[in-house]
């Protein structure tokens, strides 16, 4: 919470210094061949695991143009202010990637070029569609792309599945008759959430199942009290009422040692479970979601990768996040990824099947994209989801009824969105 309460009081500084300018940065749209720039600076919202990969399509970049690409890796809990800072100073980096809902957010406030205004070749074609509600402005501005991609994906223990005679749950009612079934056969605790269990992340999973949204398409209405919401809200509080699936994120240990049957969790631990427990190699594997009664679908997130309004360079920086989704690039940063043992998942979901994971999980991984949708497009957003995420865990927490805690983060999304 304290990482969006100073994010708070920074975007307030920007949009006094920035009047809520509009023009993405505006200015005319500059060639590489006109900047002969030496070379770009990206600060990436990561960990130094991630910076191989960043080095690689640098490399290669600089062997094609010449320009060095100079990588700062700044951790997410201080990201979000760093960058809205450096928008109010002018004094920041070429290229910024970070939350894929920050490039709207900063772009609205004029700190950040729209891409459109630049001669790209292998954005827009390879953007999965589940994105682009996420990364595209309401006023139809594109100020950051994805640069890498993380979703949710269900693992399971296949043998233990096998030994009870249970198939791979697709729906929400075959998760419910597998939980219980699980129960009846001694597993206490048969289903964990290994990512922000009581957060909206993973509630976002359901509600959108359910067929529930955030806002109207328009940005204009707040929907999160629709009958579908609630329905969808219902049904991830009753895992944790009646299911005992715990609110905080267990050790992916207990899904090795079989006190969990099913986890739901962010794409690393696909290298977590094949790197850290070896032993269960052949016991475990991933599908998409159970499905609810609407959609099947996960919560997409990563980080998107934007050019900086006040950078020397937009060109060139368009350039480089050009060459990030070529065959080249992608080719590179999954290269470095596979000898750093560290699953990237690029931007382009058609070389999903280039990643070091076996083949039984890439074919999960590529269904799973196939339905995820990404957080909403709207600029209110970012400011009010720590407090949706309270008005949440009241649910699990205080025994809160659904419908009034919807009903309070209905008012913290129209505070904003009305702001």
């Amino acid at each position: 919470m304290k990482r969006f309460s100073a994010a708070a009081a920074a975007a307030a500084v920007v949009l006094a210094a920035t009047a809520c300018s509009d023009d993405g940065g505006g200015g005319e749209a500059t060639s590489m061949e006109e900047e002969n720039a030496d070379s770009i600076t990206v600060w990436h919202t990561g960990d130094a695991s991630q910076q191989p990969m960043l080095d690689a399509v640098g490399a290669v970049f600089e062997a094609e143009t010449g320009v060095k690409v100079d990588v700062e890796i700044i951790d997410w809990a201080d990201a979000h202010t760093k960058i809205l800072t450096a928008i109010q100073s002018g004094d920041g980096p070429d290229i910024f990637t970070g939350g894929l809902s920050w490039g709207i957010e900063f772009g609205e406030l004029g700190g950040l070029h729209d891409l459109r205004s630049y001669e790209t070749e292998n954005l827009e074609s390879n953007v999965i569609e589940g994105l682009w509600q996420s990364i595209e402005s309401p006023g139809g501005e594109l100020y950051g792309v994805p640069l890498n991609m993380t979703t949710y994906s269900m693992y399971y223990r296949s043998d233990i599945l096998e030994a009870n005679g249970i198939a791979v749950p697709a729906t929400w009612d075959e998760m419910d008759a597998a939980i219980t079934e699980l129960q009846g056969a001694g597993y206490e605790t048969p289903f964990v959430s290994t990512w922000e269990p009581i957060g909206w992340l993973d509630w976002f999973n359901y509600m959108y199942e359910a067929g529930g949204s955030l806002y109207s398409e328009d940005c204009t209405q707040v929907t999160v009290d629709s009958p579908e919401v609630v329905a969808g809200t219902e049904y991830w509080a009753k895992r944790f009422s009646e299911q005992n699936v715990p609110t905080d994120a267990p050790d992916i240990s207990g899904f090795a040692n079989g006190e969990y049957v099913f986890a739901t969790g962010g794409s690393w631990n696909y290298d977590g479970l094949t790197a850290g427990f070896p032993e269960i190699a052949g016991k475990w594997s991933s599908a998409p979601l159970p499905a609810g009664p609407a959609n099947a679908g996960s919560f997409i997130g990563g980080n998107v990768i934007g050019v900086m309004a006040e950078s020397d360079a937009p060109g060139t920086s368009a350039a480089f996040i050009d060459m990030v989704y070529s065959d080249e690039g992608v080719a590179a940063t999954l290269a470095a990824a596979e000898e750093g043992n560290v699953l990237w998942l690029p931007p382009r979901t058609d070389k999903v099947m280039d990643t070091h994971l076996d083949d039984a999980n890439k074919q999960a991984l590529t269904e799973i994209f196939e339905t995820s949708v990404g957080p909403p497009n709207c600029t209110g957003w970012e400011p009010a989801s720590p407090n949706v995420q309270l008005a949440l865990q009241s649910i699990v927490l205080d025994g809160v009824p659904v419908e009034e805690a919807l009903a309070t983060a209905k008012a913290e999304m129209e505070a904003t969105l009305q702001g």
